[in-house]
């Protein structure tokens, strides 16, 4: 099987749990990107995003649907909606423009701390907090063409999370679909990013513990 179905049909998986159970988190996904989007992504980035992330983009397109916008000078604030938060940590799936925004917010970082190791151009955000400096992290920049998934936190610089955003993806669609600890997972449902974490509704929205 290939990354592109494996990223549809576990991205399809959780996006059917939540339309049937959370419907108000399913609510918060945006629109398949389009073609305009994914270009603007590859050139605002310097280079082609890896297949697997542009497969999950134009499916959806984030989870900012509901997230609001207020000018400032110079530009735009962007609020976050609590709706937005659909993964286990509180997490975020950015849109293409919060993916540009945040990985040039980065560099800059990295640059003016004069620490190369904080932030890499090959670097793609991918799911991140709202309110503060944490989230996972696609690796283009491997010589082998895989595509490991990394994690970042506020007080640690970012390191290997897991082998693919397939992986990651197939652990939160068993999760959602048979729940922590189920045997008949063979241990799929137990992966980096759903460790210790069991899903449930309030209000119509997913909720982690």
């Amino acid at each position: 099987m290939s990354y592109a179905y494996d990223v549809t049909s576990s991205w399809t998986r959780i996006v059917r749990w939540l339309e049937r159970n959370a419907p108000a988190s399913a609510r918060a996904l945006n629109p398949p990107a389009t073609d305009a989007d994914i270009h603007h992504l590859n050139d605002s980035l310097g280079f082609h995003i890896p297949d697997p992330l542009e497969t999950w983009l134009r499916l959806n397109n984030g989870s900012t649907t509901k997230d609001s916008r207020i000018a400032i000078p110079g530009g735009f604030q962007l609020i976050p909606h609590v709706d937005s938060n659909m993964f286990p940590g509180g997490e975020v799936f950015l849109d293409s423009q919060s993916i540009i925004n945040r990985y040039r917010d980065h560099l800059r970082i990295a640059h003016d701390i004069g620490d190369e190791d904080w932030w890499k151009p090959s670097w793609i955000p991918v799911l991140a907090a709202a309110d503060g400096h944490y989230g996972v992290i696609l690796d283009a920049g491997q010589t082998d063409r895989s595509i490991p998934v990394l994690a970042y936190r506020e007080t640690a610089y970012a390191k290997v999370y897991a082998s693919s955003l397939e992986q990651l993806l197939t652990g939160v669609a068993d999760v959602l679909e048979h729940g922590q600890g189920n045997s008949a997972l063979n241990g799929q449902g137990n992966s980096a990013l759903t460790r210790g974490y069991r899903a449930s509704v309030q209000d119509e929205l997913v909720v982690w513990s």
